[in-house]
């Protein structure tokens, strides 16, 4: 039996009551929720902007950019003088690459909304990334201008002034960020009445966009965002771009701030520098990579390097440039690909080795005795696995011993 097609009703407009409830769907990162229903009211409503203008939002958020580029041009289409349907169409343009027309609709959201600092910090993004530093600059101070404690605009300032070798400017503006950053801080923590306020809506995924369902990585990325805090790696080397990448990043950057609490071992920072590289191994390529929202600042960090192609073959090359790696997450392929990574990199692992997906319904799999059968030495092996997974849900964590 064939479903009728929704009715399309052109001159009535969807109650307030459903417009309230898409809204919030998605305010509360509730994307599958939110998409149906957005395709309901964008299916029965074809000309009003609001459901084209979210449901641009949600595909954009899930990954889906070429077919949220399609919803924010109808929501431009159908409402151009609504300066947030233009400044959704720019963010979306700027992450597929497309600079110039990115670079267009900011500067109409910007004409729409002159007071709106979200739009000038946007403009000043793509302007940056067109190299057109002095606009770039204009942006970022208009939108510092507007929003005084606008910390992500004194950061991409900072970073600018830096490029354009103002160091001392750039260093204001990083101090400022600072500042900011920790009087937020504290307000935050003054907003928190109730000692159970933290913890009554935790996000089960961090960083939505690159998330990809049933790849059991939602818990893997904050914990390996602990292990770079508490072990300090200094190389660190991923197998598979991906939900995990920023998680390492973060804690690469984290480390640039030693917390003193009064426990801190004095012989651990004689002679001490620290300059950190984060070298991720993709067989996608970095076009490719770029299209993922949010990839783009990632590969650009000072700590990332990319290297675009399969990992084999590849270790005498990077450790001639790098060194040993003390600290390795490896999520890539199968039996072969973890047999050839053992076989291959083992010699240039000087610390802690992370392997994805070594048990299979409680019980350790093919990939688990490849691991035993293959490491040689006195490594020290540990696996952690969670008991609520049928697949991806388990970690073995290789130490190699100081000693063979």
């Amino acid at each position: 039996m064939k479903k009728k097609p929704l009715p399309v009703i052109r001159n009535l407009e969807p109650q307030r009551s459903e417009l309230n409830t898409l809204l919030e769907l998605y305010q509360n990162k509730r994307y599958e929720d939110a998409e149906k229903l957005a395709l309901i009211l964008t299916g029965k409503f074809q000309t009003h902007p609001f459901g084209w203008k979210v449901l641009g939002a949600i595909l954009n958020q899930t990954g889906r950019l070429s077919e949220g580029l399609i919803a924010c041009q109808k929501s431009v289409e159908l409402a151009p003088e609504n300066a947030e349907a233009h400044y959704n169409l720019g963010v979306t343009l700027k992450e597929l690459g497309r600079l110039e027309e990115s670079e267009e609709s900011c500067k109409k959201a910007v004409e729409l909304a002159p007071e709106n600092s979200t739009a000038h910090y946007n403009l000043g993004n793509t302007l940056y990334m067109l190299k057109k530093l002095e606009k770039a600059e204009e942006s970022y101070r208009k939108a510092i201008e507007h929003k005084p404690n606008y910390t992500l605009a004194h950061f991409k300032l900072g970073n600018l002034l830096n490029e354009s070798g103002r160091l001392k400017e750039g260093e204001g503006a990083f101090r400022q960020e600072i500042i900011l950053k920790s009087a937020q801080s504290e307000e935050t923590a003054m907003k928190m009445a109730s000692p159970d306020a933290l913890f009554k809506t935790p996000s089960p995924v961090e960083y939505s966009n690159l998330y990809r369902k049933g790849m059991g990585t939602e818990n893997v990325g904050s914990f390996l965002r602990a292990m770079v805090l508490m072990l300090r790696p200094n190389r660190v080397l991923e197998i598979g771009a991906g939900y995990t990448t920023p998680f390492l990043l973060e804690g690469l950057v984290n480390n640039e701030r030693i917390y003193d609490d009064g426990n801190l071992q004095a012989s651990y920072f004689e002679n001490y520098t620290y300059d950190p590289k984060l070298v991720v191994i993709d067989d996608m390529s970095l076009g490719e990579l770029l299209q993922k929202p949010g990839m783009k600042d990632i590969i650009s960090s000072k700590y990332v390097e990319f290297i675009h192609g399969k990992f084999e073959e590849k270790a005498d090359m990077l450790v001639q440039k790098y060194g040993n790696f003390d600290f390795v997450w490896f999520d890539c392929g199968g039996a072969h690909e973890y047999e050839a990574f053992i076989n291959e990199y083992w010699d240039i692992c000087s610390g802690y080795i992370f392997f994805h997906f070594t048990y299979k319904d409680g019980s350790p799999n093919v990939l688990h005795e490849i691991i035993l059968d293959n490491v040689t030495g006195n490594p020290f092996i540990f696996d952690i696995i969670e008991p609520h997974k049928k697949r991806q849900g388990s970690i073995t964590m290789v130490k190699k011993s100081s000693y063979v």
